[in-house]
């Protein structure tokens, strides 16, 4: 009898740890259950997070698939971007661009945030660089507000000026458009200012310099036969080259015939006829 109680006794003690085994198994599994939940979370946020064409590092960039470290150097070096197709103006490949057009994106406004952020406590103060009439590249003349490539080719074709209004020669560019770039643009050269000048090479100029002055002045008119270069490059528009360039084209019979000479078309004409005249 005691022998029964005693195998009683112990199958109830088995089948309690056995129930209490089951119990802590199951707890676990819902303990880790929540954990793996978390981390596909995570994964899927993160596989949404797109990287900013316009403020991502380098890094972030190489990251992206075909993007390597020349590549993504490029990608920086033609920012601004205002869509993703402007990565083509980079010279990102169109290949790259279906590799990571799903993963990039231009936020708005995210430039200007950017530059900002980034910029020293000085730099703010400074005012931006002017793009030279006479030197720019293209893209630089591109990049300017209303200036497409063919007008920036065509600026260039029109070099050298001697004033931005000379910008109204080229077609398509009138005195609405050119005022609108007129404070972004210039035509001199900030790397010779007339300040460097020698002081004997300006003692030397000076004489044809008040001379050219005098001719130029009111009431008086240049002789399109006759007048030195220095008197012909005070005329408005007409810079050495053009200058040169009338010298080489006479003798002339009328004031218009000012208008074989290259470079000189009705545009400029309309401004110096009132100043010049042929004897």
């Amino acid at each position: 009898m005691s022998r029964a109680v005693f195998l009683r006794a112990t199958a109830t003690v088995a089948l309690a740890a056995m129930v209490t085994a089951a119990g802590l198994g199951q707890g676990q599994g819902q303990t880790a259950a929540p954990t793996a939940s978390r981390g596909q979370v995570k994964d899927k946020a993160k596989a949404k997070t797109l990287v900013d064409l316009n403020t991502a590092t380098l890094t972030e960039l190489e990251e992206l698939p075909s993007v390597g470290p020349a590549v993504a150097k490029k990608i920086v070096s033609g920012r601004p971007y205002k869509a993703i197709d402007d990565l083509t103006k980079a010279g990102i490949s169109d290949r790259t661009l279906g590799a990571i057009r799903d993963l990039v994106q231009v936020g708005p406004g995210s430039t200007a945030k950017a530059a900002v952020k980034r910029a020293a406590p000085g730099a703010m103060k400074k005012a931006p660089a002017k793009v030279n009439l006479n030197k720019a590249p293209l893209a630089d003349l591109e990049a300017l507000p209303g200036i497409g490539p063919a007008h920036a080719k065509a600026i260039i074709e029109g070099r050298p000026y001697g004033a931005v209004d000379e910008l109204s020669r080229i077609k398509g560019l009138g005195a609405a458009r050119i005022d609108e770039i007129r404070g972004l643009v210039s035509v001199e050269d900030p790397a010779t200012p007339k300040t460097k000048a020698a002081p004997g090479r300006m003692a030397r100029r000076a004489p044809a310099v008040e001379k050219a002055v005098e001719k130029a002045a009111p009431g008086r008119k240049i002789d399109l036969n006759t007048a030195t270069k220095e008197e012909l490059d005070t005329l408005p528009g007409i810079g050495p080259v053009k200058a040169q360039a009338i010298i080489e084209k006479r003798p002339f019979k009328t004031i218009e015939d000012i208008m074989k000479v290259p470079g000189i078309k009705e545009g400029e004409f309309a401004k110096i006829k009132h100043l010049i005249n042929v004897k």
